[in-house]
């Protein structure tokens, strides 16, 4: 049983990551997962399956608000999860296998570290888009070559996913209105339902292998549900490039701690 003073603490140290989730829609698992292993000095493959067990709650509840506003491309989530979940599978063992031994701590962050430097790169990206003039892709026009790379790209955010919990909205999202064009509202609600069947897959996993702390789960609720809410009305006040090279930084000290 978790006492009171570390449960309090849990939710007060987790309500910033709940604010920067808010401001700037980075996914959760790339600023919870190495919170968890930097800051709480949670072991690698607990934080990763922690993670995911907190994340399929708020997936979750994203998911049917955006599916009762009507943002959701069902058949897209269908082709997504398609891909995703095997890939899931493959990642989780992939996690089991990296963890092994008495190296595992320190190749599962190494791992972790690699895939933050990979998202850091995506927003910085994200930071750059012009919109309305979205990224061509050659070959994109036929629709065999859109299914093939729509489940390559989803089979790689599914491996990641179940390999670190790092990937279902900040790999995917930017690839669902770059490859398949969908506007930006319908882009966020496809990717949080999907990543609400794709975490809820990979915790399932994890939990089988005994790598989630479900002690700490609600205790990181309580502390980031109402920081994403403050964090969602602060948004719109504060100065996009400042907040993007604020979660940059964290992200990148984040990686380069993991893999130093």
């Amino acid at each position: 049983m978790i006492l009171l003073w570390p449960a309090i603490a849990l939710v007060a140290v987790s309500f910033p990551i709940g604010i920067l989730i808010g401001v700037t829609g980075i996914g959760g698992a790339a600023l919870m997962t190495p919170f968890l292993i930097l800051v709480l000095g949670v072991r690698p493959d607990l934080a990763v399956g922690t993670d995911l067990a907190y994340s399929m709650f708020t997936k979750a509840a994203g998911s049917w608000l955006h599916w009762k506003q009507g943002h959701v491309d069902l058949r897209l989530v269908g082709k997504l999860a398609m891909a995703s979940l095997p890939a899931a599978i493959l990642g989780t063992f992939t996690m089991t296998r990296l963890h092994h031994g008495a190296e595992g701590d320190a190749r599962l962050k190494a791992v972790i570290g690699v895939v933050l430097l990979v998202v850091a790169a995506i927003s910085m990206w994200r930071g750059r888009e012009i919109p309305g003039r979205p990224l061509e892709i050659p070959g994109q026009g036929t629709r065999a070559r859109l299914t093939l790379a729509t489940l390559a790209y989803a089979a790689v955010a599914g491996f990641l996913v179940g390999l670190t919990s790092i990937g279902s909205g900040s790999l995917i999202l930017p690839l669902l209105m770059i490859v398949n064009r969908l506007p930006v509202v319908r882009a966020v609600g496809t990717d949080i339902f999907h990543a609400a069947i794709l975490v809820t897959f990979s915790s399932a996993l994890h939990a089988s292998a005994g790598s989630v702390n479900w002690a700490v789960v609600p205790w990181l609720l309580a502390g980031s549900i109402p920081g994403v809410v403050l964090g969602s009305r602060l948004a719109p006040r504060l100065p996009e490039r400042t907040v993007r090279f604020a979660v940059l930084a964290v992200l990148l000290v984040s990686a380069f701690k993991l893999l130093y």
